[in-house]
């Protein structure tokens, strides 16, 4: 269950930037909200760090919706990173597909994997978690085909990047590499193709 709720978490939080671009066609409102965030989840990392005590006290009343390892900066902190700069650097549709390919198949990887993932893949990682993800974000990818009228092509590229860069394990945050990478090469592949 406590998956569950993180991810549901994620999902609202995560899905307010990329939301508030398609309901404005603009990506300047949701990176002044994008900032807000940002600005505070590093001021919350910065109290997390120099008293404890503060930390210790949002753990045990939201403790389902951050999961923390000591001395490293918060998912949500490297997440909001994500997305302040995917929509500072990237092209308008290439910023909403990548930003919501990251919410819902981190979504979709992580309860399907923890609950019914029984192949694994790496430590953590399951193949059932890698096939939802992929599945809700073809299908993440198909209605912003019919919003964008984007190539189908590029959005599956980042579908399938996000995803192996899903399952891979390095040093680098998944927020940050799955938030960027497919962003980079959609980003490549919008430009190659206009």
């Amino acid at each position: 269950m406590v998956i569950e709720k993180r991810k549901a978490y994620r999902i609202v939080f995560g899905g307010i930037a990329p939301t508030v671009c398609l309901l404005t066609s603009s990506k300047y409102f949701s990176l002044v909200i994008a900032s807000l965030f940002l600005t505070l989840l590093l001021a919350l990392e910065y109290e997390r760090f120099k008293n404890p005590s503060v930390w210790q006290w949002l753990l045990s009343h939201f403790g389902n919706f951050f999961k923390t390892v000591p001395g490293v900066l918060t998912g949500d902190t490297f997440f909001m990173t994500a997305t302040f700069l995917s929509l500072l650097y990237f092209p308008f549709p290439i910023a909403v597909a990548s930003l919501y390919f990251l919410v819902f198949g981190d979504a979709a990887s992580g309860v399907v994997g923890t609950r019914w993932g029984k192949i694994p893949l790496l430590p953590h990682k399951s193949l059932e978690g890698l096939f939802a993800e992929i599945l809700l974000n073809m299908f993440v990818a198909f209605l912003l085909y019919l919003r964008f009228h984007l190539s189908f092509y590029i959005l599956g590229a980042g579908v399938l990047v996000g995803s192996i860069m899903e399952v891979i394990s390095i040093k680098v945050d998944d927020n940050i590499t799955v938030g960027l990478v497919p962003g980079i090469i959609m980003s490549i592949l919008y430009l190659r193709i206009l």
